[in-house]
């Protein structure tokens, strides 16, 4: 019970949930539309197996690097989730971080070796140095940090696309070529949109930490009005490239699949609209960026639906 005392920070620190998450989205997109709709895809199931933990190591990585350098802030924010320096030592943490960035630079070098023609090495350590800078210099930053962290999360479905864009383009069957590219590009876009809205949403739960600690986003900057009127467009933004894509995609999709988009994704975009026009205290924000998660959760359920009926 003691070791599992002590281990327990270091699971917490690197938000298990979200690594679940990464690990399902990823292997929702292999097993439904690669595997599915190609013959031989480049990745086996180990390489596969490696690609995904690789994607989570590099996540967790980050995680802790972010911990480090933002402990003061988030002992402000949210005392009850701060793990540095008080259940771990801030010498512990970055020995933590090491392991894990070493950890996924020999998963990246293995995957490499494994005669996959794809620059693992080169995309990992890039990602972690993008995550590192995030941490350091970029999270002070009004908006650039939200956008750096949004296009990482859309590139855990899209890494996938990258890692078989060879097996795709060798496809005979364009029609097919054109349905795998547009689930993917589909979903990198709808959540990129969603967790950018949730990272501002973020910023304007942590306003108080993060004014005291120096930090300027786009809510201290501009108001906590600005911040819910910034949300509120992208949300709309967000809805109309959905219902644009649903009524002009070139993929066959049948009611059950267009009615679980609408009802699921759409509609709750909705009501995100208009619970952002009421909403004004920090607990409220917190409820909105939980929803917004499961919206990215009703995203993977209509790329199951979509790809059972092709």
């Amino acid at each position: 019970m003691e070791f599992l005392k002590n281990i327990s920070p270091y699971i917490k620190i690197v938000r298990p949930g979200n690594l679940l998450l990464i690990g399902i989205t990823q292997c929702i997109f292999y097993h439904f539309v690669i595997h599915k709709l190609i013959d031989f895809p480049a990745l086996d199931l180990f390489n596969t197996f490696l690609l995904i933990l690789q994607t989570i190591l590099i996540a967790a990585g980050g995680y802790v690097i972010n911990d480090i350098k933002d402990c003061l802030t988030d002992q402000k924010n949210k005392p009850h989730k701060t793990y540095i320096p008080g259940l771990i030592s801030s010498q512990n943490a970055k020995l933590y971080y090491y392991f894990l960035l070493s950890t996924g630079i020999l998963v990246a070098i293995i995957l490499e070796k494994n005669s996959i023609r794809f620059p693992i090495l080169l995309i990992h350590l890039s990602l972690c140095l993008i995550l590192y800078w995030y941490a350091v210099k970029f999270k002070n930053s009004i908006l650039v940090g939200n956008i750096i962290i949004s296009i990482m999360v859309s590139l855990v479905s899209g890494i996938i696309l990258l890692a078989e864009r060879e097996s795709i383009v060798q496809l005979a069957d364009h029609t097919i070529q054109n349905i795998i590219i547009s689930i993917f590009l589909s979903y990198m876009i709808f959540s990129f949109f969603v967790n950018l809205i949730r990272e501002i949403i973020k910023d304007m739960e942590d306003m108080d930490g993060d004014q005291a600690s120096g930090i300027i986003t786009f809510p201290i900057r501009y108001g906590r009005d600005a911040g819910k009127k910034l949300c509120i467009y992208i949300s709309v933004a967000t809805l109309i490239f959905l219902l644009v894509w649903l009524f002009t995609t070139n993929i066959s999709m049948e009611l059950r699949s267009k009615s679980f988009l609408l009802l699921f994704v759409a509609a709750p975009l909705v009501i995100l609209i208009q619970t952002l026009t009421n909403t004004t205290n920090k607990r409220e924000f917190a409820k909105i960026s939980n929803t917004l998660k499961w919206m990215m959760v009703s995203g993977l359920g209509s790329v199951i639906i979509i790809s059972s009926e092709l």
